[in-house]
């Protein structure tokens, strides 16, 4: 077993759906509580963790004490199907052998099988998916560009950067920079 198995980038995009989410979860003004718990699920055919697990369960813990959860109700979970035998619950078993097999042996997995055939044969929920994708990648880029602009005004009403270090370090144009110092600088002596 390797230390540090190739997990082909799957933490980063189990982050990346999270963030796309909470920032379709949580609309501007709204109290953070209203995050609701969220579930990122992956099934995997390879252990890519490489450390003989069917299932992982990641939530964010103290690195100092893990007894000390964060509590933010993000929860990330990898299935590894050719580590099926080691589940209890028989369902999720049959479920990942089908994954790994593309063969169905029970009632479930005959019907998930038939849906996932079916989904693959249907063009407009493909379509409808892609679009669903891509409208949560733009939404993302928004709350990011949005949290971006914010922290801009901020740091220039701090007046310790110049327009081109904040640009540069919250990836904006020095355009945007400067459009907001002028805004900023009119509202000033209006």
């Amino acid at each position: 077993m390797s230390n540090n198995p190739d997990t082909k980038e799957l933490p980063e995009r189990a982050r990346y759906y999270q963030g796309v989410i909470d920032v379709d979860l949580l609309k501007s003004g709204q109290d953070y509580k209203e995050l609701r718990t969220s579930f990122i699920v992956f099934i995997c055919i390879d252990d890519v963790f490489d450390k003989g697990l069917a299932k992982y369960t990641f939530e964010n813990l103290c690195r100092e004490d893990p007894k000390i959860k964060m509590n933010d109700r993000a929860y990330k979970y990898f299935f590894i199907s050719q580590n099926c035998d080691k589940l209890l619950n028989e369902r999720q078993k049959a479920f990942l052998q089908m994954v790994a097999s593309n063969k169905s042996c029970d009632a479930f997995t005959d019907k998930v099988k038939k849906l996932v055939d079916n989904a693959k044969r249907n063009t407009q929920w493909r379509k409808q998916y892609m679009d669903w994708e891509r409208e949560k990648t733009r939404s993302y880029n928004r709350g990011r560009e949005e949290h971006a602009l914010e922290s801009a005004k901020n740091l220039l009403a701090m007046n310790v950067l110049t327009p081109e270090q904040i640009a540069q370090a919250l990836n904006l144009s020095l355009e945007q920079v400067l459009q907001l110092q002028k805004e900023a600088q009119a509202s000033v002596t209006a």
